[in-house]
């Protein structure tokens, strides 16, 4: 009887080829990384323009619902909720800080750098809008006369 003897040939990768592929990889994620990055500094940006329009609407309700007198007050990387006709006379404030590379300007308001709601009133005394921004990105947030909220990126 004759035993057959298989013999396995093992190939692998050579060094060359490993290095071709890790090449192209490296290639890839530098292209990659910055756009990440990037869309997630937008997205970061974009919830802090959804909570200050969130905040701005719940000083609208307020008003208009539990009859109170109150607003938001802009600042610099700050917003104020504020009860009463003013910041300089309210009753009751909430400080919102952004940190410090998220700057709120370009206010362009109607009167003050404050969106006041009078009692039982939907509509703001002032209107207009302002910028929220990062260096890189901007969001114009805005709210007209007819007391509407919205933001958008620029």
């Amino acid at each position: 009887m004759v035993k057959k003897r298989y013999k396995y040939k093992l190939d692998g990768f050579s060094l060359f080829e490993i290095l071709v592929t890790m090449a192209i990889l490296m290639m890839l994620s530098f292209l990659v990384f910055p756009v990440t990055i990037q869309k997630a500094q937008e997205t970061k940006l974009e919830g802090y323009a959804s909570q200050i329009v969130t905040d701005i609407y719940y000083q609208q309700q307020r008003a208009f619902q539990k009859n109170l007198k109150g607003g938001v007050a802009l600042g610099v990387n700050t917003y104020t909720l504020f009860d009463g006709e003013s910041l300089a006379t309210a009753t009751e404030t909430d400080l919102k800080k952004y940190p410090s590379n998220i700057r709120i300007a370009s206010i362009s308001l109607s009167g003050t750098n404050e969106i006041v709601f009078q009692n039982g009133e939907f509509k703001p005394l002032s209107y207009g809008y302002f910028e929220i921004n990062d260096s890189m990105n901007y969001i114009r947030v805005y709210i007209n006369g007819e007391g509407l909220i919205w933001y958008e990126k620029i």
